[in-house]
């Protein structure tokens, strides 16, 4: 709890310099976009209430307005919002049964990772996005390791409140709520059994057509510009191509012919989402403490990726890193679809950290 605390106070810190001398690195842009939209000095608060994208902003407004307008009350929020993730990432470690040094490694690399840090400590939406992921990976762990039926309650719960959050997060949390109905429903059979083919195909055309029809609609109105009238490879060059270039990009106006360009497209946009700047790159001390963070998270997806190898198929614990793997990857190739520079990368790094840090570490083979 003593790292948790360390976590909560470095992040206050950062919410008081960000109140009151600021602004902190970060706390720009959107985080004072939302800020400002809530406090009725940036565009029109009653138009954003019917756009998806400004739903945090809205959610600001009635906070100031059962405290007071300030942007380090706004911040401070931020912090405690960050705390319940962290708690719940920390009984989720509990559940895993790590060994005390590695959860002790987890959770320092979960409260100090400094990106991490500068992001959760301001008026964003990636650490609320952090909370509900990690109340939902502890849930899902409730319900594949224990059959909890009761946590299916806390997992819709927040899958909605992330839904909410982001156009890109109702996809995900439809998918993160049919995985872990397989993984947590389903017998653990290798392959596709009649009974699962007979329960889940009709569930996941229902479940998959109306999560179609609802990501379309919401992304109409919510200024995403994601049309998908021709096809989502079109629709993903679209987004990515309606950026100004800057300093930090990595791509810029891919092209993108059709669901092969798009198959071939992921994996290089992925890594570039997940390894950018490369040291060629590198021309400032943010860049410099980018790089060093993405040699951990190099270090870490290769440890669960290990982890996972050494495992025999029949082990419990490869059934539930399985899981984490689905997810984790999921979730980054979503933001990878839509981000092209590495300063956005690293904000959006964020709500996948805690995945990220159970996979590499929580499933490491005790020493005989």
């Amino acid at each position: 709890m003593q790292i948790i605390i360390l976590g909560l106070f470095l992040r206050i810190l950062i919410a008081i310099w960000n109140g009151f001398f600021g602004p902190s690195m970060g706390a720009e842009g959107d985080a004072l976009t939302f800020h400002l939209l809530a406090v009725g000095q940036y565009g029109n608060l009653e138009e954003a209430k019917f756009q998806y994208g400004w739903v945090y902003s809205i959610f600001l407004f009635y906070f100031y307005a059962f405290t007071i307008e300030s942007l380090f009350l706004g911040s401070l929020l931020s912090c405690f919002i960050w705390l319940i993730s962290a708690i719940y990432f920390d009984k989720s470690l509990r559940l895993l049964e790590i060994s005390k040094s590695n959860r002790n490694i987890a959770l320092l690399i979960y409260a100090l990772l400094p990106s991490a840090i500068l992001f959760t400590a301001v008026t964003l939406r990636e650490v609320y996005q952090l909370m509900f992921v990690s109340i939902s990976i502890y849930a899902a762990i409730k319900i594949i390791n224990d059959r909890s039926t009761k946590h299916w309650l806390v997992l819709i719960v927040s899958c909605l409140g992330m839904s909410i959050l982001h156009v890109g997060l109702l996809a995900y949390s439809l998918f993160l709520v049919l995985l872990t109905f397989y993984f947590g429903a389903g017998e653990r059979k290798p392959g596709l059994t009649f009974e699962k083919i007979l329960f889940y195909v009709p569930f996941l055309i229902i479940v998959g057509t109306y999560g179609a029809v609802s990501f379309e609609s919401i992304s109409d109105q919510g200024g995403y510009n994601a049309d998908f009238s021709e096809g989502i490879a079109t629709a993903v060059e679209t987004y990515q191509s309606g950026h100004n270039e800057a300093r930090a990009m990595y791509t810029y106006k891919p092209q993108i012919d059709g669901l092969t360009g798009l198959a071939l497209f992921i994996p290089v946009s992925l890594f570039q989402y997940l390894f950018e700047p490369m040291p060629w790159r590198i021309s400032t001390l943010f860049d410099i403490a980018l790089f060093f963070e993405n040699l951990l998270r190099g270090f870490l997806i290769f440890s669960m990726i290990h982890a996972y190898l050494s495992f025999d198929s029949r082990e419990k614990n490869k059934y539930l890193l399985r899981y984490i793997l689905l997810a984790y990857f999921a979730l980054e190739v979503l933001w990878a679809m839509g981000t092209v520079n590495w300063g956005s990368a690293a904000r959006h790094h964020v709500p996948a950290m805690g995945l990220l840090i159970l996979g590499s570490l929580a499933f490491k083979r005790k020493k005989v």
